[in-house]
C-alpha cells in the first residue's frame, strides 16, 4: 500500500512541471482522491491495528487533504461486515444460542462495523431497543501478528530510544484489551455511572446476561455521526455548546474518574440537536493512577513562568512516579509546549476565565502537533501519556471541525479548585 501510494505521489511530482497553476491543483487533488481510496480499501480489509490507525488519520482536519478524510471517515463506522453465517456462527459460538433464540428480533445486516467488531440492532423479549456487538473472528491473532511485525519495522527507533519497547508493550496491552469484552462492559458501567452529574450524557447500560467475552448487548443510544450532524448546520450557538460540554466530558473522565476514553474517533461520540452528547464503544479505556492525576493537575492553569524550578520539580516528579529520569531536551520540550500550546489553549490568568479559545484555528493543532514531535525527538514518551495523548489530539481535532469557541479555562477550573 505505502509503495503504491508513495508510486502516485511520484506520478504527479512529474507531471506537475508541464501544467499550469490550475492543472496542478486538479491533479493534486486527483492522486489524493487515488491515494485516499486505496489506503482505505487496504486498511479496511487488514482490520485491527491497521484499521484503528486509519481511524486516527481520519481525525486531522486542517492537517491532512481533505479528499483523504473524506475516505478515511468511513473507517469509522462502515466497514464490509461479516457474512449472515459467520454472524450466526460467531454469535452461537460466543452464547451457545442463535441470535433468534436469545432476542425478539435480530438484524443480521450490521449498522456499524469497524476495526474489531461490528454492532447490530435487536429487540429484546421486553421490547427494548438494543445494540448487539459481535468480535470479529481471529482478531486477537491479527494484533499478535501486527504487532510481532511492529515490532521487527520499528527496530531502529526502540534502538535510538525514541520509541521504548515499555511504549509498544502499552499499545498492545491497550489494544488486546479491546477484545475483551467483559473489559468493555466493566468500563461501560464505570463511565455510565460517572458521568451522571452531565445532565446531557447518554451512556449505554449493559445487559450481561445477555453478554459474553465476544459479545456484548447494550441498550441503543440515540444520535449522529458528527458529519451528519453538522450537514444539518447546526448555529454558532450550538456548536459552541457542544464544544464547551465535550471539554467538560473530557475533564470529567480526567480528573474525577482517572479514566480516559481513549478512541475518540467520531464514531464513538452521537449527536443530537439539542446538544446532548451520546458516548459508546468502551474497548480502549486508559485507567489512570491516583498520584498521576493529582500530580497532573498541578499543571492546569499554572500561572508561573515554566522556566521555574517549581515548575521543573513538577516535571521531575511526573517522570519518577513512571520509574524515569527526565532528559533535558524533554524538559525543555515540556517547556515549549506548555509555552507554545497549553497557555494558549488553558489562559491561567484569572481576568482570561471567561476567553472563549477558537478552535477553528487550525494553527492551534499544528502547535500541538509540532509539539508532540519535539517531545518524541528528546526520547520524553512516558507510556501513561500515550492513550492520553491519543485522547486528547481526539478531542481538539473535533472541537476545530465543529469550529467551536470555548471557555476552556471557566471548564477546566471547575474541576480542579
Amino acid at each position: 500500500m505505502g509503495a503504491g501510494i508513495a508510486g502516485s505521489y511520484i506520478g504527479y511530482l512529474l507531471q506537475r512541471v508541464f501544467l499550469g497553476e490550475d492543472g496542478r491543483k486538479s491533479r493534486l487533488a486527483a492522486t489524493h482522491t487515488k491515494a485516499a481510496k486505496r489506503m482505505r480499501s487496504e486498511l479496511q480489509s487488514l482490520r485491527g491495528p491497521a484499521m484503528k490507525l486509519g481511524q486516527t488519520l481520519s481525525l486531522h482536519s486542517g492537517v491532512l487533504p481533505d479528499e483523504l478524510l473524506s475516505e478515511l471517515t468511513a473507517l469509522q463506522r462502515e466497514a464490509p461486515g461479516m457474512h449472515p453465517t459467520l454472524v450466526r456462527a460467531q454469535f452461537k459460538t460466543a452464547m451457545g444460542r442463535r441470535p433468534d433464540e436469545v432476542y425478539a428480533s435480530f438484524d443480521e445486516t450490521p449498522f456499524a462495523a469497524a476495526s474489531l467488531g461490528q454492532v447490530h440492532r435487536a429487540t429484546l423479549k421486553d421490547g427494548t431497543k438494543a445494540a448487539v456487538k459481535i468480535q470479529y473472528p481471529g482478531i486477537r491473532e491479527a494484533i499478535a501478528a501486527d504487532f510481532a511485525w511492529f515490532r521487527a519495522v520499528s527496530k531502529p527507533a526502540q534502538v535510538s530510544g525514541h520509541l521504548p519497547r515499555v511504549a509498544i508493550d502499552e499499545l498492545e496491552e491497550q489494544i488486546v484489551a479491546e477484545t475483551d469484552y467483559h473489559r468493555e462492559a466493566a468500563n461501560a458501567q464505570m463511565f455510565r455511572a460517572g458521568l451522571k452529574p452531565l445532565p446531557y450524557m447518554s451512556v449505554p447500560e449493559i445487559f450481561p446476561k445477555l453478554s459474553s467475552g465476544r459479545v456484548l448487548t447494550m441498550s441503543f443510544v440515540e444520535g449522529e455521526h458528527l458529519d451528519q450532524f453538522l450537514a444539518r448546520k447546526p448555529s454558532a450557538a450550538l456548536r459552541d455548546l457542544v464544544g464547551e460540554r465535550l471539554v467538560e466530558i473530557f475533564y470529567c473522565q480526567l480528573l474525577r474518574l482517572h479514566a480516559i476514553h481513549a478512541d475518540p474517533h467520531w464514531g464513538n461520540y452521537l449527536f443530537r440537536d439539542n446538544g446532548d452528547i451520546g458516548l459508546i464503544d468502551f474497548g480502549c479505556v486508559k485507567h489512570l493512577d491516583r498520584e498521576f492525576v493529582e500530580d497532573l493537575q498541578a499543571f492546569f492553569l499554572y500561572p508561573g513562568s515554566h522556566d521555574s524550578p517549581e515548575y521543573k520539580r513538577f516535571l521531575e516528579t511526573r517522570y519518577q512516579l513512571m520509574g524515569r529520569k527526565i532528559t533535558k531536551g524533554a524538559e525543555r520540550a515540556l517547556i515549549r509546549f506548555a509555552d507554545d500550546f497549553y497557555t494558549r489553549v488553558f489562559p491561567p490568568e484569572p481576568e482570561r476565565i471567561d476567553e472563549r479559545i477558537d478552535f477553528g484555528d487550525a494553527a492551534l493543532l499544528r502547535r500541538y502537533l509540532q509539539a508532540s514531535q519535539e517531545l518524541f525527538k528528546s526520547k520524553g514518551i512516558l507510556t501513561e501519556y500515550i492513550f492520553l495523548a491519543r485522547a486528547e489530539i481526539g478531542l481538539y481535532q473535533t472541537l476545530h471541525r465543529l469550529r467551536a469557541r470555548v471557555a476552556t479555562s471557566r471548564i477546566v477550573r471547575r474541576f480542579i479548585d
